[in-house]
């Protein structure tokens, strides 16, 4: 298995806003219960965010 990208901060920022917790993200990703789960999320939202083509939706290609 390949190794895990690193989310970047405005993903786990929205992966946070998303899971809905009172907890401030930085105490969250200091946890080590809650680190992980933040992460996955976060790398989710990166990936449903590759697979749009930005190109294919300027253009109105609607394939």
């Amino acid at each position: 298995m390949g190794a895990r990208i690193a989310p970047t901060r405005l993903a786990l920022e929205i992966a946070h806003r998303f899971l809905q917790v009172s907890t401030p993200l930085d105490e969250m990703l200091q946890h080590p219960t809650y680190r992980p789960i933040l992460e996955n999320v976060a790398r989710r939202h990166m990936q449903r965010l590759a697979r749009q083509d930005v190109k294919k939706l300027q253009a109105n290609d609607l394939d």
